[in-house]
């Protein structure tokens, strides 16, 4: 399954479908909605939103780096990579949010999504796997 997953991003790759700098949104398939608002992303990575609609804990997970953060960081939160972490030390500090889970790859990310229930993160989309929902942004 792995070498099928891997040949389909390599031949979408080179069709020019998938490029490396596209960063998808990606969801634990059990009970996700299939899309979101941009205001809603925005919301959920600063903390602010943290149910989903249909109801249950958002679990948000982010990467430490590389571009799929960067773009995420720039796209929907306007901000550095280094100024969203420290907005987030400052929410743990203030006692006003716990600390997202933290992956240092997409392969990790995309792990610790399909096995928790109610779990949102974002990945480079030549990465995605179907053990993980793509979300789509409104």
């Amino acid at each position: 399954m792995l070498r099928i997953t891997l040949l389909l991003t390599v031949l979408l790759s080179f069709a020019g479908l998938v490029r490396a700098d596209d960063a998808v949104f990606i969801v634990n398939p059990a009970g996700a909605d299939a899309s979101i608002s941009a205001e809603a992303a925005k919301a959920i990575l600063l903390g602010n939103k943290t149910k989903w609609d249909g109801g249950g804990l958002i679990k948000l997970a982010v990467l430490t780096q590389g571009e799929a953060h960067e773009k995420i960081m720039h796209d929907f939160v306007q901000r550095s990579a280094d100024q969203f972490d420290k907005y987030w030390k400052k929410m743990v500090f203030s006692g006003k949010g716990m600390m997202p889970v933290q992956a240092a790859s997409d392969v990790d990310l995309i792990a610790y999504v399909a096995k928790t229930q109610g779990a949102i993160g974002y990945v480079s989309a030549a990465s995605v796997t179907g053990a993980v929902k793509v979300l789509t942004v409104k």
